[in-house]
């Protein structure tokens, strides 16, 4: 099992992705604060931003994960929703500084646990066993 962990740690990286993309690019896409989410998080957020670049082509392309991005971030960020349109300058402080329900702390979580998984991804694949030949053929 410990020689196989590497792919443990990647199928966590992979489903936390998912999960981020579905859920920014949901949240770039919603109707009245998505705009300035999205300009926001091009100014504070790079990461963010990214999530939203890459997350908004695939929640357009499968409508299921536009759906389940959009009704997380707005069930995460509704209470948020006055605030930002009043100052949309500082959405992205506003989403980060403050926890507003259970679903936005685990967008949240999410967000700030993909790179940790990441690196203990790669730190696991650097550790992983290597195929040892102890008879080697020579001619």
């Amino acid at each position: 099992m410990l020689r196989n962990l590497h792919w443990l740690a990647l199928v966590l990286v992979v489903l936390a992705l998912s999960f981020d993309f579905a859920v920014w690019g949901g949240a770039a896409r919603l109707p009245d604060v998505g705009p300035l989410l999205l300009r926001s998080a091009q100014r504070e957020a790079p990461i963010v931003r990214f999530y939203m670049f890459v997350g908004q082509p695939l929640d357009a392309l499968l409508p299921a994960f536009d759906r389940f991005g959009q009704r997380h971030a707005t069930e995460a960020f509704s209470e948020g929703f006055q605030r930002i349109k009043d100052e949309p300058a500082i959405a992205m402080d506003l989403v980060f500084s403050n926890t507003w329900n259970s679903t936005h702390a685990s967008i949240k979580t999410v967000f700030w646990a993909t790179p940790a998984l990441a690196l203990l991804w790669l730190v696991l694949w650097l550790r992983r066993p290597k195929k040892v030949n102890l008879m080697s053929r020579r001619r």
